[in-house]
């Protein structure tokens, strides 16, 4: 409000202004002080509001950190388990001596999951959470506005909007499916979309807040799940994930990111894909491998398309 001296200029004010009643200034006061008052609580609580909407639209990736379900009797692998994965086609063979096999959900029947069930052994289904695969049986269920950018060397897929109520629905039933063929755990993938050109504005919070969704949906199946890859996130998710399943961390000197999971008694099963496989010379072998037996890496070298090749580091 302007002070009374800037409503005094060299138009003389009328006279009525300078004579009310003693009275009349006492009511005008409160008035005003009534309205000062409301007026700085409003400020007060649009000014906190605008904080807590600014803090929500771009959140730090540490402040969500999921609340792990100790109530569920989901299987939790400890460090050092031996393992197989074989994405590229249904699994032929299921005799290998390892404890763990990471398999497709859809192309892999549930006598399958039966077989190494039989032989004591574990099962991972491996199912992209957050790409679009046109070749899968309920891509049909995608929207438009549920894609953004192609992957980057994979045609056709697409990068998923991880927030939208659809795409999770879509997981949900996913999750359901490997719970009904017998899946000990699931190995979402592509959870890493913050750190691709994505096209969807999706950020390290966006993966944390998935995956916490992921984790609670998955725990309440009695499902165990892992962290694909994620290196930037382990902090914030590892009380929720059961393993990690990394790729390339040696050749990439990114190792280190992981071994929280060990230091948890939590599996870190690694993929090397050394050059020339599956004719891996000595040499390469050692460059693949690195140090994981001191780091209690469960590390396998493989084809790059995930064929049934295999060799233990």
């Amino acid at each position: 409000m302007r002070s009374q001296t800037d409503n005094l200029g060299s138009k003389p004010q009328p006279r009525g202004v300078f004579h009310r009643s003693k009275k009349f200034w006492i009511i005008l006061s409160v008035i005003l002080i009534a309205i000062a008052i409301g007026l700085g609580v409003g400020l007060g609580v649009g000014l906190t509001q605008g904080s807590d909407s600014d803090s929500d639209s771009n959140p730090p990736s540490t402040t969500l950190v999921p609340t792990p379900n100790t109530t569920e009797t989901y299987w939790q692998p400890k460090a050092g388990e031996t393992w197989q994965i074989v994405l590229l086609n249904a699994l032929k063979n299921t005799s290998l001596n390892v404890s763990v096999y990471d398999i497709d959900l859809f192309d892999n029947p549930t006598s399958t999951i039966d077989t190494l069930h039989a032989q004591n052994k574990k099962v991972i289904c491996y199912f992209s959470a957050g790409s679009y695969e046109p070749n899968r049986p309920d891509s049909s269920q995608f929207t438009a506005t549920d894609k953004g950018s192609e992957l980057d060397g994979w045609p056709g897929e697409y990068w998923l909007q991880t927030d939208s109520s659809n795409v999770r629905q879509i997981m949900t039933s996913r999750l359901q499916l490997a719970k009904s063929k017998g899946c000990d755990g699931v190995d979402p993938d592509n959870v890493d979309g913050y750190d691709n050109e994505n096209g969807l504005g999706l950020t390290t919070y966006s993966s944390v807040d998935y995956l916490g969704f992921l984790a609670d949906n998955a725990h309440s199946l009695n499902l165990s799940i892992g962290l694909k890859n994620g290196g930037a996130i382990v902090d914030s998710v590892i009380q929720v994930m059961q393993w990690e399943v990394n790729e390339q961390c040696a050749q990439y000197n990114e190792c280190p990111l992981f071994e929280s999971f060990i230091e948890a008694n939590k599996p870190v099963f690694q993929i090397e894909y050394p050059s020339g496989a599956p004719n891996v010379d000595a040499s390469a072998k050692r460059s693949s491998c690195g140090n994981s037996s001191e780091q209690d890496f469960s590390t396998i070298l493989k084809n790059m398309d995930l064929d049934e090749w295999l060799e233990e580091c």
